[in-house]
């Protein structure tokens, strides 16, 4: 064999090699409730976006997500400055979801985190404002919604070396109808790892909420009762609203392990700037979880960093000949 052949050869396998292995590994960054950056320090706010749009290629970054509470009060001047930064991540086509909080809708006032006048269950339900600033056009990703023209609940997918990621945003202690659809909708993507986005999930120790917050429809409990645990493609749960980290592992009907985990600093220093960032390993089948501030350039060194391992991955099944 020629020997430049030969090295030209080899050069082509090393490369090849190196894609499939990159390709294996990627980093989901997830938003904490950024609503005291928005309203407190929004430099921090705009250090994340800064640093997934330096890592999007080493990182291979397909996805990013955030669990709600985007803005602190429900008003048009906060939800421009949120809309600017994630008008950075539609430039350079990186899709994402975004799960509502509370203080992403008219539950609260626009110039107060306290309880806007009138039924406050009701207005939980009135979000024109985020679906103003974020129609269902806005997000490349997402597949299909509950109602027409609301992201309100809404389902994403995205791929990674052939594997099917499904990605479900509900509403805040959702109603019946919308967990009813999510059902539907994860059934029907059987072949799909589901990622559950929603605004409240885990308390701060760690327990699935069994309350609706008092203004909510139904608890995380009762959700987790009648859609986490029902289906065996589910993989993961994300959530804030409550400080400030835990992880809880769950194991489903079908005997599946779904895990579940918090992430919210909007009390420690505005946020602190902090991405909640799962670094996957699909061939060692691992997730790496850290907190990391670009805005400080830090990682927490408290229980908020550890490794998931065993991960149980779906994998689409090959037609048969």
């Amino acid at each position: 064999m020629n020997i430049k052949f030969h090295n030209l050869l080899a050069l082509i396998l090393l490369l090849v090699g190196s894609i499939h292995t990159q390709a294996q590994q990627f980093t989901l960054p997830v938003f904490p409730d950024s609503q005291s950056e928005i309203d407190g320090n929004y430099r921090m706010f705009e250090s994340q976006f800064d640093w997934i749009l330096a890592n999007k290629d080493k990182l291979n970054i397909p996805f990013v997500l955030h669990v709600g509470d985007v803005v602190n009060f429900d008003n048009l001047s906060q939800w421009e400055t949120a809309s600017l930064q994630f008008d950075r991540l539609d430039r350079a086509g990186i899709p994402y979801a975004i799960s509502l909080g509370n203080h992403d809708t008219e539950a609260v006032g626009e110039y107060s985190g306290s309880a806007a006048p009138g039924n406050v269950n009701q207005n939980l339900r009135k979000t024109a404002k985020f679906n103003s600033y974020f129609p269902p056009s806005r997000f490349i990703a997402q597949r299909g919604r509950y109602e027409a023209g609301k992201s309100d609940n809404a389902y994403y997918t995205f791929q990674t070396e052939g594997i099917n990621w499904l990605v479900i945003s509900l509403e805040f202690c959702p109603r019946q109808g919308p967990i009813n659809w999510a059902g539907d909708v994860i059934k029907a993507h059987h072949e799909y790892n589901v990622i559950i986005l929603t605004h409240y999930h885990l308390t701060g120790k760690g327990e699935i909420a069994d309350r609706n917050a008092g203004y909510g429809d139904f608890s995380p409990q009762y959700m987790h009762d009648r859609l986490v645990k029902v289906y065996p493609n589910v993989r993961f749960v994300l959530s804030g609203h409550v400080m400030s980290s835990a992880l809880k592992i769950g194991k489903g009907d079908q005997g599946n392990t779904y895990y579940q985990l918090l992430q919210n600093y909007q009390n420690d220093d505005f946020g602190g700037g902090y991405l909640r960032l799962l670094h996957f390993d699909l061939e060692a089948k691992t997730v790496s979880a850290e907190m990391y501030s670009p805005y400080y350039k830090d990682t927490k060194a408290d229980s908020s960093t550890y490794q998931l391992t065993d991960l149980d991955i779906v994998r689409p099944k090959m037609p048969r000949n």
